[in-house]
């Protein structure tokens, strides 16, 4: 929260990213929104890592991640490049090792690596990953899977005996490296107040979460500054926000498009964690015009968020001019 007398943030100095639509589409759409966000004027792009849709029916078209990211990196040249979040329990933490790097060497030191505990549990089991619990199991693989990362991005050579990961190495190096140094900005993923934002505050650069007010972000950010061994170090930490987006040039234009996509993709009574997900997402989601959106992304700013990251559900549509309604309105 701002001092007494300090200048308030505006959201036209928020860092501001677009989440590619990587359900339903066709991977054109995800290359052709990146390269229509960069032209815009926005800070980053992001995709999320999943196998299967969480958002309406499981088995519409999903991207994975890690290849997707690589075509956008390829496809861009100014935009930076992230995961929201790569889930720790999906790739052996080596091989995420390599991929990182290999994403930031196409886009010339773009990468910002998210990482999550994972919290899908339906996708888990149906692709034969061990959904682990409680949450607390699989968020201490992701705070050894961060110390990985970090070794092998900037020692010669690296050895690690795992603690809770069934993993070692001797001896192992990650050449070529990432081209920045010392590595790609790690950012964690979640809301957990007793293992995810500890291990925020001793491990990440940045932090992201979805689906709260203004004032609950900055009930979790109090949480984090309370982990961090100092002031320094909680200013050392990016925290962001990931919101839907709901934007018309009137009100009622953008209400209606949330009541539409509310009516596609809600159930009338949430069932499943993904479904509560969602609907925390609609729930919060700025909505309106314009400048309505930049009122509410001020709130977020005041709360202490520097970094959002917008899902913008209308992006992907060639008609649509959510993106530069927004981009006008936030970027200039």
């Amino acid at each position: 929260m701002s001092a007494p007398g300090a200048a308030v943030e505006t959201a036209t100095e928020l860092d501001v990213g677009v989440i590619l639509p990587q359900y339903g589409t066709e991977i054109d759409a995800v290359r052709e929104t990146a390269i229509r966000a960069e032209s815009l004027g926005y800070d980053a792009v992001w995709l999320e890592d999943h196998f299967q849709s969480w958002i309406g029916d499981p088995r519409r078209g999903a991207h994975e991640c890690w290849t997707t990211l690589s075509a956008v990196a390829e496809a861009t040249e100014r935009i930076r490049v992230g995961t929201l979040v790569t889930s720790q329990s999906y790739r052996q933490p080596a091989l995420l090792a390599k991929m990182a790097a290999t994403v930031d060497r196409i886009s010339d030191g773009r990468l910002d690596l998210g990482l999550g505990g994972g919290w899908y549990g339906d996708e888990y089991d149906r692709f034969g990953y061990e959904f682990r619990e409680p949450p607390a199991e699989r968020l201490r693989r992701l705070a050894e899977t961060v110390e990985i990362l970090r070794g092998l991005w900037t020692a010669e050579r690296y050895s690690h005996e795992g603690e809770h990961l069934d993993i070692e190495l001797e001896g192992a190096f990650c050449e070529p490296r990432p081209v920045q140094d010392p590595h790609p900005p790690i950012w964690i993923g979640g809301g957990g107040e007793e293992f995810t934002l500890r291990y925020t505050a001793e491990l990440a650069d940045g932090w992201n979460f979805g689906t709260l007010s203004p004032e609950g972000f900055r009930e979790k950010l109090d949480v984090l500054r309370g982990h961090c061994e100092d002031d320094a170090r909680y200013d050392e930490i990016r925290k962001s926000a990931e919101l839907f987006v709901f934007v018309g040039e009137t009100t009622a234009d953008a209400e209606r498009k949330r009541t539409a996509f509310a009516d596609e993709f809600l159930p009338d009574e949430p069932s499943e964690p993904r479904e509560f997900f969602l609907s925390g997402y609609v729930e919060t989601a700025p909505t309106g015009t314009p400048a309505e959106i930049r009122e509410r992304l001020d709130a977020y700013v005041d709360a202490g968020i520097e970094t959002v990251m917008l899902a913008v559900p209308d992006a992907a549509a060639a008609e649509d001019e959510s993106l530069s309604l927004l981009a006008d309105e936030l970027l200039a």
